[in-house]
């Protein structure tokens, strides 16, 4: 499809593609390459659309027409004539989501026993070829026998062990939700808190594995100034359980995004003393104190400190993504750029009004084989990715599952 690229992308079926993370896009590209004939591996660190069940009783934010699909629907069709569709327009939370649409699609004899869970991969590399592209000779690199090599994915079960998979694709549906950066400056570790981190509250009200002992009647810091740090603290405010709510968060910048801007003015009307909001550069220092309580050393602008004692400590900063594979050169900054030239070139040719070189742009990796489609975009967008990703390694660029199942199901009744 992309006739630019240092190796040829297309790969007949049956071939294996691993699928990192069970979450929705994870299962819905398992079931989109089953449907085309290829084997899958998916693996899941924790359980099928643990993210949804975690969202609970919250609901989400598009309506079940939008965040389900023909292929799943069908697939649920397919094991049980008896399944009836939601409406369109419903409104699932997090909770019915899961355990109405991705679970059952977990449990279907498409996907079942190709789920292996509580298994995080550890690692990834090739089977056979080691070499590293030289700087600055990335067009003499043997591409193609890349590609061709399979991929060794290292796998820590928590009930079968250590163990090794191979694959001949990747597409990683694990978003970018590996490790928060930290509460110091600029997103640094501040002092003593590796340490802290272990004692860290995490499920707070909304959560499904709230646990009121640990908050009601304490007093918690939440540091972040993220969308989950927002409405986390909404959450919080409403259930009103705490004896004293800090949170800790950046001073006012002339780019700051509109929904912090919009939540700071918000809950600034709020304050009282029971909810503080205090403007810092982070947090300095984290030191245990007696009974379980914690001395926390915040950083001002003008180099001078505030310290309080608090209960809990909450962290909602941004999540940083953790690299799979030091051999890998899908995080290789220079294999980058030799990909980003590959499609420069390809978007001056006359296929320049593929309307899926956009789309490439965000799923292809300078490792052959190895896919992105970030868990953590927008549903619309991911399945736009995801089609992207399918039509690469079909060498189609009009290939559109959802389309022919639509299709398939309107003359489905005239036919019979």
């Amino acid at each position: 499809m992309i006739d630019s690229l240092a190796w040829d992308p297309e790969m007949e079926s049956p071939a294996t593609i691993a699928i990192l993370g069970a979450g929705p896009l994870g299962v819905e590209a398992a079931l989109y390459a089953r449907f085309l004939g290829y084997h899958v591996s998916i693996f899941e660190t924790r359980r099928v659309a643990h993210r949804m069940l975690d969202w609970n009783l919250r609901p989400l934010e598009e309506p079940a027409g939008k965040i389900t699909t023909s292929l799943g629907l069908s697939a649920l069709q397919a094991q049980d004539p008896t399944y009836i569709p939601p409406e369109p327009s419903r409104i699932f939370n997090g909770k019915q989501y899961a355990e109405e649409y991705l679970l059952p699609l977990a449990k279907t004899d498409l996907l079942f026993d190709d789920i292996h869970f509580l298994s995080p991969v550890i690692d990834i590399s090739r089977f056979r070829v080691a070499s590293q592209p030289a700087a600055g000779r990335f067009d003499e690199y043997p591409w193609q026998e890349r590609c061709n090599d399979e991929f060794r994915i290292l796998v820590e079960g928590r009930h079968r062990g250590t163990w090794v998979s191979r694959a001949d694709c990747i597409i990683d549906c694990r978003g970018n939700r590996s490790t928060r950066v930290g509460l110091g400056p600029a997103g640094g570790l501040a002092i003593g808190e590796l340490e802290a981190r272990k004692e860290f509250l995490e499920h707070l009200p909304g959560d499904r594995k709230f646990d009121a002992k640990k908050y009601d009647a304490k007093s918690i810091l939440i540091a972040g100034s993220t969308q989950e740090a927002c409405r986390t603290l909404r959450e919080c405010l409403e259930y009103a359980g705490h004896e004293r709510l800090v949170w800790v968060l950046p001073p006012v910048q002339s780019d700051e995004p509109e929904f912090l801007a919009k939540a700071r003015m918000e809950l600034a009307q709020r304050a009282s003393p029971s909810f503080v909001m205090i403007d810092s550069l982070g947090v300095e220092s984290i030191t245990p104190q007696e009974q379980g309580s914690w001395q926390v050393r915040l950083l001002k602008e003008d180099d001078s400190s505030v310290e309080l004692q608090v209960d809990r400590i909450v962290s909602r900063t941004e999540y940083q993504e953790t690299p799979l594979g030091p051999t890998l050169l899908a995080y290789n900054p220079q294999a980058s750029n030799f990909l980003e030239s590959s499609l420069q070139q390809y978007d001056l040719s006359d296929h320049s009004q593929d309307k899926h070189l956009p789309r490439a742009r965000d799923v292809l990796t300078p490792e052959p084989g190895y896919f992105r489609l970030r868990a953590d975009s927008l549903w619309e967008i991911g399945l736009e990715r995801l089609r992207t990703i399918f039509a690469i390694l079909g060498g189609r660029s009009d290939l559109d599952l959802y389309e022919i199942m639509r299709k398939q199901q309107s003359t489905g009744p005239q036919d019979a």
